[in-house]
């Protein structure tokens, strides 16, 4: 087996949190279900709904072009047939991203230029985007503050809409990135410190997030 170290980092779960997790992916995800009658359909998820009555509720496609409809309690087993496609949610953000391709890969070297080009798109008066606090030897911590810095750079744009935000953002020339266990924001000065666990999955909607945390500190 390749990549077993990725493996060892899963978790286990219910059958109904792995079905929220199929779901809610953009891309489809191949699994297998066991039901407790003996029977066993392997497929995509096109649907899944709770009804007032709290049925949960499948509509599956298999791979024979037939629709299946089932309630999650008929379920016994849950087969994920492409965990590669599932690292983060099957290991709960313990991995930060999906495995990825070579094309992806970013140096240390090529991040500081990177981040040296892009921080102008913050605003001229932008001196620094700290990250001398952030381990990059791992290439998902790379990668992840490239994503946290679009994140950050799509909050502001929407900050800057009207003079108002424009004035208030005006205010920071230094951006500080700290590894820390819970995402929190601190303007102080003319610095603000962003604090994120970045060796981990980045927050859904995380640029919304940024938006209202910086409406609060600003």
């Amino acid at each position: 087996m390749k990549n077993t170290h990725y493996y060892k980092a899963f978790v286990a779960q219910t059958p109904e949190e792995i079905l929220r997790s199929v779901f809610k992916k953009e891309e489809d995800i191949l699994i297998a279900i066991s039901f407790n009658n003996g029977g066993y359909v392997e497929g995509i998820i096109l649907d899944f709904k709770e009804d007032n009555n709290h049925q949960k509720s499948v509509c599956m496609l298999s791979q024979q072009e037939e629709v299946t409809f089932f309630n999650l309690h008929t379920i016994t087993m849950i087969t994920v047939k492409q965990p590669k496609k599932m690292v983060v949610e099957l290991s709960k953000g313990t991995i930060s991203r999906p495995l990825s391709s070579e094309k992806e890969a970013v140096t240390v070297l090529q991040l500081k230029r990177w981040l040296q080009r892009e921080k102008s798109l913050l605003g001229s008066q932008i001196k620094e985007f700290d990250i001398n606090d952030i381990s990059l030897s791992e290439l998902n911590n790379r990668l992840n503050i490239q994503d946290v810095f679009a994140a950050l750079k799509s909050a502001v744009h929407q900050i800057i809409t009207d003079e108002l935000g424009k004035e208030a953002w005006q205010g920071v020339d230094t951006i500080i990135l700290q590894q820390a266990d819970k995402l929190a924001l601190k303007y102080q000065g003319k610095t603000l410190t962003i604090s994120i666990n970045i060796d981990k999955a980045l927050p859904e909607k995380l640029a919304t997030i940024l938006e209202e945390k910086l409406l609060q500190i600003l």
